[in-house]
Order: C-alpha cells, then structure tokens, then sequence
C-alpha cells in the first residue's frame, strides 16, 4: 500500500517506522485526510511477515491487499468484514460502527487467537458514528488488549470519544496540510487550472479532489461569488433564492454552503484564515463574531429540522436567513 501521493501523512509515517504500536491508535482529522489509508496502512504493517514491512510480497500482505486476511476485520458505519457475520447472530444491517451490535463482534474476533500473522488487526472506520452504548463496549476490550492485539479507531471529529478510551489510547492527530503543500499536490495530481484559492480555506486534499473530479468547483466559485455580492448590497434578496431555488444540490446541501460561507466569513475576520478573493464584503464590514456564530448554530439546528419535518418550505426559510446575513453585512 502506498502513501506517497498523501505527502501530509509522511511524517506521521515516519513516526511509527520503528516504534512498537500501541493496543489502541485513534487516528483523528476532518474528512478527506486520508486517514482511512493511514489506517489501513498501519495494519497491513503490523500483519506483514516481512522485516520492511509493509512489503506487499509475503502471503499475509497478499491476503491483507486480496481482502481475506484471517487476522484482520474492519467496521465502517454502512458494512463490515465479512468473516465478522460468523462472530454475531444480528442482523447484516446492525453490523457497522454505529451499532453495538457491529463492536460486540469485533470484540469476539479480537479475543481469538491469530492464525497466519504474529497480530491481531481491527479498525473501525467513522468511529465518530459510535454511540454511547458501543464506546462502552469496546472499552471493556481495550481494557484488556495485550501487546498483540490492536485496535484502530478512525474519526473525522476530534475529542469524541470517552475520557476512558482516550487514556487507553495513542493519539495520530492529522491536519490539514499548509497551502503551498496543498498547491503542490494539486497540481502533482494534474490538476493544473485549480489552486487552493478555487476552494473554502479549510478544504481537505480528498475533498478538493472529490469537487474537481465531479465538477463542482465552479458551483462553489458561484455560490461564494452570489453571496458575497448579497453581503455587498449588489444583489438583491429575490435574485439570491431564485439563485439558490435553480442550482441543482439538495436544500441540505444549499444550508451547508451557507454556513460554509459564514465560517469562511468568521475565520478570516478572526485572522484563522487568509483573506480569499471571492469573499471581498469584509473589507469595509467588522463582523460581529458572536451573532455570526450565533446564526449558523441557528443554520445547524435548522438541518436538524429539516430530518424531522421534510416538508418546511425553502424559500421561507432561506427569506428568513438571508435576512439575518443581510443584517450582519450591515
């Protein structure tokens, strides 16, 4: 498995080269780090039989990249290992890292002995999907976890899990790369016309990728681009919904890019971003940072809404917020 086309994860690799691994790594980072990878990386490392490990050459290499390693399983918050079926009698569908149902098995397999390797490999992927109720059940396991034995847990959200997990726990803390690393991946990755100032100023490698390569980056060009003239006064309240009613995303996707812009907005004005050139309504506004934070927990809570009650209508609820960002520009 190679890493070298996510150069931000070198030194993190470079780190463990000769270290023992610890029973349980949290590998932590907003999504599109490729910290999946990272992980999967890890364990084919541990499993390897070979000195340079990974070496990709031996039998368990083989059975590990073939998908069929016997002392190796993974939860993901839709699927899991197959093998781990034969641990539980619940149904397919419980059987992820959402369920205790899907923790419980890994639990059973982690506990068996290894087979072809010297290690016994787990990782849950989306571990920021964990309840309660699954936390405390794999905590019985880490408790317990002897040296062979590892548990990976992969979370787009930070400082998630229970106090006890993370005492029992390494911490693999990714972030995102600088901007001229990003720039340079960008354009080793061919795509030559696009930079980072094409993207929000947090926007992860794997995310920038996943826009190109869907073709998305003129859509958010567009939309920073409509509601910074909206926060300039060159753009009226009807133009902006009849902007935002005839793009085609999802009404969840259009609160998103609202909020995406506000804690653009919030980051420059804080100095956490650079200034960005689709966002010029700053220049002779000093935003109030508490009731722009206050508007898009308002924009959150609204989301939450929408699961609970599909039928609220779009264009009142984007009247209503726009309203609240006019007042914020003004």
């Amino acid at each position: 498995m190679n890493l070298e086309k996510f150069p931000w994860l070198t030194e993190v690799v470079s780190t463990y080269k000769n270290l023992n691994f610890p029973s349980s790594i949290i590998i932590e980072g907003e999504s599109g780090l490729a910290k999946n990878h990272l992980a999967n990386f890890f364990a084919q490392k541990l499993l390897c039989s070979d000195d340079s490990s990974p070496c990709s050459k031996c039998n368990s290499c083989n059975y590990f990249l073939a998908g069929s390693h016997p002392d190796f399983c993974f939860l993901s918050a839709d699927s899991c290992s197959s093998m781990l079926h034969t641990y539980s009698k619940a149904k397919k569908d419980s059987m992820n890292s959402k369920k205790i149902e899907g923790v419980r098995a890994l639990n059973e397999f982690v506990g068996m002995t290894h087979s072809v390797s010297s290690h016994r490999v787990a990782i849950i992927f989306d571990a920021h999907d964990m309840n309660i109720n699954s936390q405390n059940a794999l905590l019985k396991t880490l408790e317990e976890l002897p040296e062979n034995k590892h548990i990976f847990l992969v979370s787009n959200k930070r400082k998630f899990f229970l106090p006890t997990i993370y005492s029992r726990s390494s911490i693999i803390s990714i972030n995102n790369p600088k901007s001229e690393v990003l720039d340079k991946w960008i354009s080793d990755k061919g795509y030559i016309d696009y930079s980072t100032l094409d993207f929000a100023p947090d926007s992860t490698p794997l995310e920038i990728e996943r826009l190109i390569s869907n073709d998305m980056v003129g859509q958010y060009k567009q939309i920073s681009q409509n509601l910074n003239s909206y926060c300039l006064g060159e753009l009226a309240t009807p133009d902006l919904i009849k902007f935002y009613k005839e793009i085609n995303i999802s009404f969840d996707e259009k609160i998103d890019s609202i909020i995406l812009f506000l804690k653009t907005c919030l980051g420059i004005e804080k100095g956490f971003y650079k200034a960005h050139p689709a966002i010029t309504s700053l220049k002779n506004t000093k935003l109030d940072s508490v009731m722009t934070s206050d508007l898009i927990e308002q924009l959150i809570e609204y989301k939450y809404q929408l699961t609970k009650v599909p039928s609220l209508n779009e264009q009142i609820g984007l009247n209503n917020f726009f309203q609240k960002i006019k007042n914020l520009f003004t």
